[in-house]
């Protein structure tokens, strides 16, 4: 046999291996659908406001866009802090500790409406200001205050909602979240054609209209959420008092999770921030044309998110079985499907990047900055799908967030923002080659990735970390 036709038997052999593992695909795909489900509705909401505005005009998009830049800040502390506190919530519902739930979901009650109040204190107090880091034009800061000091108020039952959806997937329920989910893109979307446009006698407010679809949305997802997860029937409920019932050490222990992970998508979700700080000092065009492209791009992003989170859950479960070789196993097969997704869609982004834009109405300008931008991130579409996927998945789940958080630092802040800053503001290069020199960064970050997946090094047995927590309650019930 000839050397080609071995190596070609090879792939094969190894390719069928892959697909012989039902029960990893079995658990994937229940663990994963629900969550892509549910990122695909709330980024849905952001893109239909996105949507419906560039019907308006290209200041009010790039207005929207940089008021949600605010908003992303406070989206990357409530990850964090929902990150942390599904891990415990998960371990005390298998082990049936329902106070340890109650408990932890206090400090991430207490923790998220601390969050909540103050960006919504700021975004009330000081909006100007806020606008004016990431727009110098005169016209987006006036559209961009008023969508601010509307859309504000709905932090507070944003992170309350971001938090109970959180706990309710740890506890084995996606389906009401996810339900709830939709409700609230339909209220967003009604509203949204309402109040934007003036339909059915209402006066068409523009950006105001947005603003207030978004927190009529987000105010009835809230109670929605509340309301099921008071039930009586359902194991987030306890009396006020079983919230308050942790100690200092408690707390400290469980900030020890919730802090890396906090400060991990503190550290992104900044330079992202900082990013579009440069853009605006390109052009309104240049913000309007970024802002269309990463709310397409997170669509195409929602799959990996999902199948992410899922690696999370299967390849800790791994390491907890005190199966290490089975949790580097699920590592290949997760790495392998993020490079075969990541192209598919990668392509698929590359080259419907026209189409998309015909649905905005902005100049000429913006629409052709944007289509080279959905094409500069298809093309690297794989890279980040790599990256997301361990970072947020394998890395996480292998009690690895600290290199991640190491990761993220130094990638972003020593190559991307650096040359994100020097292409805008030195060179003076147009928007598309400035995203094009930030993309650096991702390629250098997949290539330590990788190093790091090969390395085994990422792998790590946890202790519990809330082991002084007495597991003496009776076996968990079903949640509903």
């Amino acid at each position: 046999m000839s050397r080609e036709s071995s190596k070609a038997l090879t792939l094969r052999k190894r390719a069928a291996a892959f697909f012989r593992d039902p029960a990893f695909f079995r658990t994937l795909f229940f663990l994963a659908l629900p969550i892509v489900i549910q990122n695909l509705l709330v980024s849905s909401l952001n893109m239909i406001d996105t949507l419906m505005i560039g019907q308006v005009g290209e200041n009010e998009v790039a207005a929207v866009g940089v008021a949600n830049q605010y908003f992303f800040l406070l989206q990357m502390a409530m990850n964090g802090i929902a990150s942390g506190c599904s891990v415990f919530i998960a371990q005390f519902w298998g082990s049936g500790n329902r106070s340890g739930i109650h408990k932890v979901l206090g400090i991430g009650l207490i923790s998220m409406t601390a969050a909540g109040l103050l960006f919504t204190a700021l975004g009330l107090l000081i909006p100007t200001q806020i606008i004016l880091l990431f727009s110098r034009d005169e016209a987006v800061q006036s559209l961009g205050r008023d969508y601010l000091t509307i859309v504000c108020l709905s932090y507070l039952p944003t992170a309350i909602s971001f938090l109970l959806a959180n706990a309710l997937r740890s506890i084995g329920n996606a389906l009401i979240p996810m339900l709830i989910s939709l409700g609230a893109v339909l209220t967003n979307t009604v509203f949204n054609y309402l109040l934007i446009f003036g339909k059915a006698g209402f006066p068409a407010l523009g950006v105001k209209g947005a603003a207030i679809a978004t927190l009529l949305a987000r105010v009835v997802e809230c109670v929605l959420l509340l309301a099921f997860s008071l039930h009586r029937r359902c194991p987030l409920r306890g009396k006020a008092r079983d919230y308050l019932r942790f100690n200092a050490a408690f707390f400290r222990k469980t900030y020890a999770t919730i802090l890396p992970v906090l400060l991990n998508e503190g550290c992104w979700g900044l330079a992202s921030v900082l990013y579009t700080v440069v853009y605006g000092f390109i052009g309104t065009y240049a913000i309007a044309a970024a802002n269309i492209a990463n709310t397409v791009q997170n669509l195409f992003m929602v799959l990996c998110m999902g199948i992410a989170s899922a690696a999370l859950v299967m390849v800790g479960n791994q390491i907890g079985m005190g199966e290490p070789n089975t949790a580097r196993r699920y590592s290949r097969k997760f790495t392998v499907l993020s490079v075969a997704i990541g192209i598919l869609l990668g392509a698929a982004l590359f080259a419907c990047a026209p189409f998309v834009l015909t649905f905005f109405e902005i100049s000429d300008e913006a629409a052709g900055a944007a289509i080279t931008i959905l094409r500069i991130f298809g093309v690297i579409l794989t890279a980040r799908m790599i990256n997301t996927l361990a970072i947020i998945g394998i890395f996480r789940g292998g009690g690895d967030a600290s290199y991640a958080l190491r990761l993220e630092a130094s990638t972003m802040w020593l190559i991307g923002v650096p040359l994100a800053v020097i292409g805008a503001c030195v060179l003076r290069l147009p928007v598309e080659q400035v995203v094009l020199l930030v993309s650096v960064e991702e390629i250098t970050k997949c290539g330590l990735v990788l190093w790091r997946l090969k390395s085994g090094k990422w792998l790590h047995s946890m202790e519990e970390t809330a082991g002084s927590a007495e597991v003496s309650a009776p076996s968990p019930e079903p949640a509903e």
